[in-house]
């Protein structure tokens, strides 16, 4: 897998799921801990997002949480999916933050102020969740 530039638009399929892997990892990482719903759901998110095997997407998001946790936000990460992805793509990312924070039945300010930060990011309008 080629790393992550951020100065190019993404290109690679395998750059653009670790990219939305970071964000949906940082996340779910926004209160210390990702619980097995939190696992679920980016699996399952990223799994359908990108056509990937359950062992594939393992890996990437190890790749995420390894890559997460030498930076201090995902927003670059944010930045290239908002250059590389169409509507559409944008949109299926949006659902799965959604999905991701209420998941596990406790939405908290943090939760509600990263779905509005990387909302206004990928360009999306904000919707009611």
């Amino acid at each position: 897998m080629k790393s992550l530039k951020t100065n190019r638009p993404l290109k690679d399929k395998n750059e653009i799921a670790l990219a939305a892997a970071v964000v949906l990892t940082e996340i779910a990482s926004s209160d210390h801990v990702v619980d097995k719903f939190e696992r679920t759901v980016i699996h399952n998110g990223l799994k359908s997002l990108f056509k990937l095997s359950d062992e594939a997407t393992i890996g990437l998001m190890a790749r995420a949480k390894a890559q997460l946790s030498s930076m201090r936000s995902s927003s670059a990460q944010a930045e290239a999916l908002r250059d590389a992805l169409d509507p559409a793509s944008k949109r299926a990312i949006a659902q799965v933050i959604d999905n991701l924070i209420r998941c596990n039945g406790v939405v908290d300010s943090v939760e509600i102020y990263l779905r509005k930060r990387f909302r206004e990011i990928l360009g999306i309008t904000e919707d009611i969740m």
